[in-house]
């Protein structure tokens, strides 16, 4: 059985739990401007565990401008000053230690709660929760969790960043996640997951059948100069990513349709023959080609990112190999082009 729910908004994530904590000034009451939430306390734990905005702000994956007006908002609603700044960075006022002792039972607790749940839904259910953004080896993971166990009920949530797919793993909400990053941009991995490599890729690009390209075995950036691409919107930086692909060959992506990450991209490459950086090689649609990018001193790493105490941790070394062999065979199997 598969199930694949995606979130709408803030309300529709499960496990969604708001905390109020006690505020220094009883007028205005807490939460009249701003409501208190679990991402708060886990940025103000962020803050005193990097000791400064600057490296909070990266490992959060935010502006540092963004992370400094929101800890003032939690400074207002907390009635003080929750950190002194100095030159070498920040550390927690009187205040910001009360809080940040209640923040960490709170985030305790949360955790607790949602390991609780989640052990006993699986023992109950028998099910395993996946999570990914977008992923060539999706299918591939789907056919081995099949074939290995043919009983147990799959559940697929599908985010729109890295990050989103990460803070589910941490919260306890999805037990493996699918996730691939560029190595000359790695994304903020976050303490407490274990991670088991899959395989490095070189990067491709999505061309129409009858593309000039299309014909050959590989494809260089410089090639590429005068096409029209396609970006796709999001949270995890690609269209920055585009520009830094093509900025070391002296152009700027002539950028002509912003598509959401789960768009219709094989539909717009064949309809007008725009071009599209892709993570991977799949089977392509009729109409399309994958094609490697040569000459990137990077990859596109895959990899399976789960909790070490997860129900499943045992078993996701046994998952990631059987991906890398899955993979490779269907690459030696060919042929690269489906239609085009």
């Amino acid at each position: 059985m598969l199930a694949t729910k995606r979130p709408v908004g803030p309300e529709s994530e499960p496990g969604r739990i708001r905390a109020v904590l006690p505020c220094a000034r009883p007028d205005p009451p807490l939460g009249a401007d701003m409501q208190l939430e679990l991402h708060h306390l886990r940025t103000l734990r962020a803050v005193s565990a990097a000791g400064s905005l600057n490296r909070a702000a990266e490992q959060l994956q935010l502006p540092q401008p963004a992370l400094s007006r929101q800890l003032r908002r939690l400074e207002d609603l907390f009635g003080g000053s929750l950190f002194d700044r100095h030159p070498g960075g920040v550390r927690p006022t009187a205040l910001g230690r009360v809080v940040l002792h209640h923040a960490a039972a709170i985030l305790d607790d949360c955790a607790a709660i949602h390991d609780d749940l989640a052990r006993h839904r699986d023992r109950q259910t028998g099910t395993i929760r996946l999570g990914w953004t977008a992923s060539c080896l999706a299918d591939l993971l789907l056919d081995e969790l099949r074939r290995r166990f043919p009983g147990t009920a799959i559940e697929v949530t599908v985010g729109d960043s890295i990050r989103q797919v990460t803070d589910w793993l941490l919260t306890g909400e999805i037990d493996v996640a699918l996730v691939n990053e560029q190595t000359v941009m790695p994304g903020c991995r976050p303490g407490g997951l274990a991670v088991q490599h899959i395989v490095d890729e070189r990067p491709h690009i999505l061309l129409r059948g009858d593309h000039p390209l299309a014909r050959r075995p590989a494809v260089t950036v410089p090639e590429l100069r005068d096409e029209r691409w396609i970006a796709i919107s999001g949270s995890d930086g690609c269209i920055a990513f585009l520009h830094r692909v093509c900025r070391p060959f002296g152009f700027t992506p002539e950028i002509v349709h912003h598509l959401p990450l789960h768009g219709p991209h094989e539909d717009v490459v064949r309809h007008d023959g725009s071009v599209l950086l892709t993570q991977g090689w799949r089977p392509s649609a009729p109409g399309t080609v994958r094609r490697p990018i040569a000459g990137l001193p990077w990859v596109s790493r895959h990899c399976l990112m789960y909790r070490p105490d997860g129900l499943w941790a045992r078993q996701v070394p046994h998952f990631a190999r059987a991906l890398r062999e899955a993979h490779k065979a269907r690459i030696d199997a060919g042929p690269r082009t489906a239609g085009g």
